[in-house]
């Protein structure tokens, strides 16, 4: 086998092998973002050795599949959709702490589907799974180990309760343990038909380990996907594969047995636990002081409203979306105003939590139909494929895509689950051996495009690494704004900004440092610089509220050096509040701001916008509390001060105290 042959099978098995795995502690986000990194990295090398060998004639540029047809459509739409987008830079990279969804990861996942559709045989495809079950084994021992506190002290979520191991989030590692379950199963069946006993005990007791994890996650989503794509693949095979329904019996009867003993919410829906449910805090103004805020809203019902405000953000922009990764700032124009009554109501909401509603917004009902093509052109694949012999491993890779399907439906799409969305289908029809064909002599036409790939295939991996860096800098720069150094802070972020010029996220972070030293220093020429990176920031991406609360910020520091700044600070924020008309607190802080500059009687009415938004604010009727307290309209301070001790939790005693000083 050819020397480039073995890079391209070991890039791919590092890919399938390391993306589950790493994490770190130097990044600004220490899962996701390094993962996405990762599979940049290996793409590009992955690409050079591939277009090395199709220059040597070993290999074809790609090869035919009718899968070919609708990946490439659906990337026409989310490059279709990135053209009209209201954030380009976003749009093109990602949202920064996820980078995965952004018009380059997809890119990247395509390009490694047309590229591993050309190398991989049955040969291949094993070691692959292997490569990827024993990846997966290791996240697991670690999930099951962080169950019983290995890392309780490294992290503020307390991991023992609902784990996580190495992507994060419990729904991302649910949705991973989902998709290589069916295939660690599959080995284990494979081997008790061949008679090879220990050995699918073995791999039995694999699939034990990660279902126990799985359980560990506590996600609903991803348990009941995982029980309906192996009800699938048992019903399939019990009518396939008369010689194993004994054991298919065992296999299923067990997990349902430990989803019934270990605490999930699939046993709690079976048990129904003696708790009172979560429900929408909904409070009444006649409700009994601070008792009907503490209950946390259920992540059903939060679903429910950020899902109705990407339907109606896909009516306002139906044919091309808003662009790929844009609902973080485009989400805020259609916010349902009764999300403000949620306990998540201050949260930023970066993805609809639904992959398809996602797709729907972000991208229109161009990018939502050819995202759904591509999804049915891949099952209907695979339910034809039944039919062929039983070595064909359509089932598992159908209950494996099936997984993907139903945890997509409630969330979204991380790093690792888009990889194998997008080379799942990879593994369809793939020939018991590749050809490879012999090296032919270079031609003129050759030896000119060698250095091209050459000089190409350095850019990018000096940006890769150049981009990667530049945020290890940002998250050191932010470590030290948070002691206060910002001197340090500073040439950190700038070393980011040297890295990595256009990013926005740096920019803003800049004029923030450079605002705390303007107020530190008194000096002019920190001033002057913050506005200027504060308006580089905006003008790349218009559209992000953050910059503009952190603009506001910026000039509210400045107002207490020279007062004619403080009007830009309002107009920041009125700027913000018409991108998001449906934030309280954004009209809160407006207030806010106001009134710290005396101008009292402007400040009510942005507290009452508030309140109309958010019937349950305390803050807001606190300030409206002292603001009549002060004028002497003892009724209205008195409503608004009682409002302000019924809803704040833990208690205003402030407010109390106002109030038993009012008679009248």
């Amino acid at each position: 086998m050819k020397f480039r042959f073995k890079i391209i099978y070991f890039l791919f098995l590092s890919l399938f092998f390391c993306t589950p795995l790493l994490f770190t502690q130097s990044n600004s986000e220490l899962f996701e973002l390094p993962k996405m990194y990762l599979v940049y990295f290996v793409t590009i090398l992955i690409v050079f050795t591939h277009l090395i060998n199709v220059l040597n004639k070993n290999v074809p540029f790609i090869k035919k599949n009718i899968l070919n047809i609708f990946l490439l459509l659906f990337f026409l739409s989310q490059l279709i959709s990135t053209y009209f987008s209201i954030d380009p830079h976003t749009s093109i990279f990602g949202y920064y702490s996820r980078l995965n969804g952004g018009l380059l990861s997809f890119v990247s996942y395509i390009v490694l589907f047309l590229i591993l559709n050309v190398y991989i045989d049955q040969k291949f495809f094993q070691k692959i799974i292997n490569f990827s079950l024993f990846s997966a084994f290791l996240v697991s021992a670690f999930a099951i180990a962080e169950h019983f506190g290995i890392d309780k002290n490294w992290w503020v979520q307390d991991v023992q309760s609902r784990v996580f191991s190495t992507f994060g989030q419990p729904n991302w590692l649910a949705a991973y343990l989902c998709i290589v379950i069916p295939f660690s199963i599959y080995q284990s069946i494979n081997a008790f038909n061949q008679k090879k006993y220990s050995l699918s005990t073995i791999y039995y007791l694999r699939s034990i380990i990660f279902f126990i994890s799985l359980l560990f996650t506590k996600s609903k989503s991803g348990i009941i996907a995982c029980l309906i794509s192996l009800a699938i693949y048992f019903a399939i095979s019990f009518f396939k594969n008369k010689n194993s329904r004994k054991l298919l019996i065992i296999h299923y009867s067990l997990l349902i047995i430990l989803s019934l003993l270990i605490t999930n919410p699939i046993k709690d829906i079976v048990f129904k636990p003696t708790q009172t449910p979560s429900t929408i805090n909904n409070p009444s103004p006649a409700l009994p002081a601070g008792r009907s805020k503490i209950l946390v809203t259920s992540s059903g019902d939060i679903r429910k409203i950020v899902w109705k405000g990407a339907i109606d953000l896909w009516k306002k922009f139906p044919i091309f979306g808003t662009g790929p990764e844009t609902f973080a700032f485009s989400y805020y124009w259609t916010r349902p105003i009764e999300h403000n009554l949620t306990s998540e109501w201050d949260f930023l909401y970066n993805k609809a939590h639904n992959e398809y509603l996602n797709y729907l917004a972000t991208t229109g009902i161009f990018g939502f139909i050819t995202y759904i093509l591509v999804i049915f052109s891949v099952i209907f694949t695979l339910i034809k494929n039944f039919k062929l012999k039983i070595k064909n491993l359509s089932l598992p890779i159908l209950a494996s895509y099936t997984t993907i399907l139903i945890t997509n439906f409630a969330g979204f799409s991380v790093v690792v689950v888009s990889l194998f969305f997008f080379l799942l289908p990879a593994f369809i029809n793939i020939p018991d051996e590749i050809e490879i064909k012999p090296n032919t002599k270079f031609k003129i036409k050759q030896y000119i495009l060698l250095p091209i790939i050459i000089i190409f295939t350095f850019i990018f991996l000096k940006n890769t690494i150049s981009f990667y860096l530049a945020d290890v800098m940002y998250a050191k720069s932010s470590s030290y704004e948070d002691k206060n150094d910002y001197q340090d802070a500073l040439s950190l972020i700038q070393l980011s900004t040297n890295l990595n010029p256009n990013e926005p996220i740096y920019l803003d972070k800049i004029s923030d440092i450079l605002a705390k030293l303007a107020v530190t220093t008194k000096d002019q020429k920190y001033i002057d610089q913050s506005i200027s990176a504060s308006d580089q920031a905006v003008n790349i991406s218009p559209a992000n509220i953050s910059f503009w609360k952190q603009r506001a910020q910026n000039y509210l520091y400045f107002s207490t050096i020279d007062s004619t700044y403080y009007q830009e600070s309002i107009n920041s924020l009125l700027k913000a509040s018409k991108l998001a008309p449906t934030d309280a607190k954004i009209f809160y802080t407006i207030g806010q701001f106001l009134e710290t500059a005396s101008l009292t009687d402007q400040a009510i009415p942005y507290y009452q916008q508030a309140i109309t938004l958010k019937s349950n604010y305390d803050y807001a009727y606190f300030a409206l509390g002292q603001i009549y307290l002060a004028k002497k309209d003892f009724v209205k301070a008195k409503e608004n001060l009682q409002k302000t001790v019924d809803y704040s939790y833990p208690t205003n005693t402030e407010a109390e105290k106002l109030l038993k000083t009012i008679n009248y």
